[in-house]
């Protein structure tokens, strides 16, 4: 923003600025595309996977790439649609809860639920589970 208005006071039209803005988000396209070191073949490959992510966590989080980039690849594995190969971050939730700390995360395959149960059942399987989006009235 800062080097535009410099430009602008210098006398060029804002049109050729964009121009030039444009002609270098091109070029640096092109500098993205020859500067990958290793791309994913197999999204379904868990070593091949795990080797991405470690990248990518510890760019953010080091130190915690092992613990988190292993979490996080076997989440997306658990999310990546069976018929299409494609994978949607919805199909993913990060839930904190109060007391807990990094060393005790954990993906869990299907929902969480943080509150107890209202009723003496606290374990269920092989269940069938309705969830409504509104307001259920009984009489």
């Amino acid at each position: 923003m800062v080097q535009a208005q410099s430009l602008l006071q210098m006398g060029l039209h804002p049109s050729e600025i964009l121009i030039g803005y444009e002609k270098g988000s091109k070029y640096a396209m092109e500098l993205l595309d020859e500067a990958t070191c290793y791309e994913v073949k197999d999204v379904r490959n868990y070593d091949e996977m795990l080797r991405c992510m470690k990248a990518t966590v510890a760019s953010k989080q080091y130190g915690l790439e092992d613990l988190l980039g292993g979490l996080i690849t076997q989440a997306c594995q658990h999310a990546i649609s069976t018929s299409t190969g494609k994978f949607s971050t919805d199909n993913i939730r990060v839930q904190k809860i109060l007391g807990g700390g990094i060393e005790m995360s954990e993906v869990v395959q299907g929902m969480v639920v943080v509150r107890q149960s209202e009723t003496s059942i606290h374990r269920a399987s092989n269940c069938k589970v309705a969830v409504f989006n509104s307001n259920i009235e009984m009489n």
